[in-house]
């Protein structure tokens, strides 16, 4: 049977090969990516606009970083929390277009709580008997099997989606929380400690209530999360799990299948899995020439990461640069604040080690490629989560938390003003039976 499959595997490579040429030849944009680097515009939005370039004689020219929800910057968003917890102001924002004054944040929040808990016996029925060693693969058997306690799951009428949305938001720390203990007790043999949400912590808060064991969090940790959630809540519609997630309701499934879709998307390595690379990297040369080396050591290993002899010999820096942002990423700085801070009660010498990285990674890459290079949102966001103690297999999980709110409002977005069945064409280049 192997060699059968083996011998037929190596007639595909040999018969199906495309030559590289015709790919130019036939002006297809592979990656959905025009020649100068730029995204093929597939839609249009109100919900975030991702800013980092300008196109000036068909060339992109680098400009500071920006991104913006619902038109308001990423930066005032992160101004207008004051301190106290932002992510669900950021979701009323994305879902219904402005921010929220002081009552509809009061009542936005209240709704959000109500629907905190899981189905009755979800979790005794879905979540614990069915343990998986990916935490994104038991996730998302975890949002399908909400079709079932749905009334009417197939309802795609936007206010019914909308409640529908809130629901499934308010109900993801749970989901993810208890997708962690169910994998830790029953596959690494550890105790089962299960924590219900409670009504009056924020959606940050009950993500650490819930994830850990004891329970226990300090204001600090939980203020730091909720800055993620905030950054990592939208990215515009063309990046894969958004794209993704409106292809796929352009069909007319249902919320759950639509959401299902998007979290396969964020799951791969391309996407999702980037701060784990950073964090694995980092830790790497940490360990190899520790936290107090000097400028050269560090350039010294820069060099080697780009010569492909060092690390996982990709030559790629994870956490340094991104297809829009070149001059500067707004969600790395805002969490270069966060780590700052956080690390002063936790880490201080290891945040001065990103640090000093960070400007000379840049400094070395745009010596080498001639061009602007920024850390991205995974530079710093794997060491927030390492200071936070929080588990490597939360990591995508909380992005994919966050990120939901994103998904529905473009969902919703698309379904409303374009409801066409998304539907490219693909140029056929093989042999013609005579």
């Amino acid at each position: 049977m192997s060699d059968f499959l083996k011998n037929k595997f190596n007639d595909l490579l040999k018969d199906g090969y495309i030559e590289p040429e015709l790919y130019d030849k036939y002006k297809v944009k592979r990656g959905l990516r025009n020649d100068n680097g730029t995204g093929v515009l597939v839609g249009l939005t109100k919900v975030a606009e991702v800013s980092g370039y300008y196109v000036e004689n068909d060339k992109k020219v680098p400009k500071e970083g920006n991104l913006y929800y619902r038109g308001i910057d990423i930066r005032k968003i992160a101004k207008l929390s004051k301190g106290n917890f932002g992510y669900e102001n950021t979701c009323f924002l994305l879902l219904f277009g402005h921010y929220p004054d002081e009552l509809e944040a009061y009542e936005f929040k209240e709704l959000l709580s109500e629907h905190y808990n899981l189905p009755t016996g979800f979790l005794e029925n879905i979540i614990l008997p069915h343990p998986s060693k990916s935490l994104m693969n038991h996730i998302n058997r975890c949002i399908l099997s909400l079709y079932s306690f749905d009334d009417d799951p197939d309802d795609l009428e936007p206010f019914e989606l909308i409640k529908k949305s809130i629901s499934l938001i308010a109900k993801m720390p749970a989901i993810i929380s208890y997708s962690l203990q169910a994998k830790t007790h029953y596959l690494d043999n550890d105790s089962l400690h299960i924590h219900f949400p409670k009504k009056e912590y924020s959606f940050a808060e009950n993500l650490l209530y819930m994830s850990r064991n004891d329970g226990k969090f300090t204001e600090l940790e939980a203020k730091t999360l909720d800055m993620c959630l905030m950054v990592h809540a939208d990215h515009g519609g063309g990046n894969n799990s958004a794209f993704v997630g409106t292809v796929v309701s352009s069909t007319l499934t249902d919320l759950y299948s639509m959401i299902s879709a998007s979290l396969a998307s964020l799951k791969g390595p391309r996407h999702g899995g980037a701060n784990m690379a950073n964090l694995d990297m980092m830790n790497a040369i940490i360990s190899d020439i520790g936290l107090d080396a000097t400028d050269d050591e560090i350039i010294n290993v820069i060099n080697k990461i780009l010569d492909k002899n060092y690390f996982d010999k990709t030559g790629l820096i994870y956490g340094l640069g991104h297809a829009i942002y070149s001059i500067s990423d707004p969600r790395c700085e805002l969490l270069r604040e966060e780590a700052y801070k956080l690390s002063r009660e936790k880490n201080p010498k290891k945040f001065d080690f990103y640090s000093k990285f960070e400007r000379l990674a840049i400094k070395v890459l745009e010596e080498k490629k001639k061009t602007r290079i920024c850390a991205n949102v995974d530079f710093y966001s794997g060491l927030i989560y390492e200071m936070l103690n929080i588990p490597r297999d939360l990591f995508i999980p909380i992005f994919a938390a966050a990120r939901t709110v994103g998904w529905v409002a473009h969902d919703i977005e698309n379904l409303l003003y374009c409801n066409k069945i998304i539907r490219p064409a693909t140029k056929y280049v093989g042999i013609e039976e005579e």
